[in-house]
């Protein structure tokens, strides 16, 4: 039975891979890296976040300064950001159901707060912000402990090949979406327990989970 669930911001929820995407290669030049072109979406988003960062030349030492630089930008963009609609009834069918809803985010707290607001989407319990670009699993890891969750009553939701290997790391379920940053084929590669192309595929997957 699921109890909690843990579900990421950007690209699972709110559409936001452009503008990402156009403040990555904003930054290109004062963290000394390759541009990544547009004509080449469809494969960067074919490959994980460390093969990108190796192939454009990103620095994994600078990528901690490289994301509070995109975080603060990206809240210029927050009032024209759209949100799933079809995500945001998953959401409000859940908490009504009463499962414990925690969004994970490396986004900033301010800009998930402000972008709720502004969709009114007062369904989470708790925001939690990881400032591991790759260790998504040591928050994970320090908030079922922390809050003594039984993990095999918790499942995270994600768009990326990385929330896959966290979700392992973690020993938690992960229901993997298609419809976020991560191609689909990427996505399959990482093995999730759970793959969905639809935001109302979650509920049924929760169900069988035996929420």
């Amino acid at each position: 039975m699921i109890k909690t669930v843990i579900c990421d911001f950007d690209g699972t929820i709110v559409d936001s891979a452009q503008l990402v995407y156009d403040l990555f290669n904003s930054f290109s030049d004062k963290y000394n890296y390759k541009k990544m072109p547009q004509e080449k979406i469809d494969y960067i988003r074919s490959i994980t976040f460390r093969e990108r960062f190796k192939q454009y030349n990103v620095s994994f030492f600078k990528v901690p300064s490289l994301v509070m630089d995109v975080v603060k930008e990206y809240k210029k963009s927050v009032p024209s950001l759209q949100v799933n609609k079809e995500m945001k009834e998953v959401l409000r069918k859940l908490k009504k159901k009463g499962v414990k809803l925690v969004l994970i985010s490396a986004n900033s707290k301010e800009n998930i707060e402000k972008c709720l607001k502004l969709n009114d989407m007062k369904y989470f319990d708790e925001i939690i912000r990881t400032k591991r670009f790759f260790g998504r699993n040591l928050t994970i890891n320090s908030y079922i402990k922390s809050h003594n969750l039984n993990r095999e009553e918790t499942i995270l939701i994600g768009d990326e090949h990385r929330d896959i290997v966290a979700s392992k790391k973690s020993q938690i379920k992960v229901i993997s979406v298609t419809w976020g940053y991560d191609l689909k084929d990427l996505l399959i590669s990482g093995e999730p327990d759970f793959l969905v192309d639809k935001p109302t595929d979650i509920l049924e997957v929760i169900e069988q989970v035996g929420a």
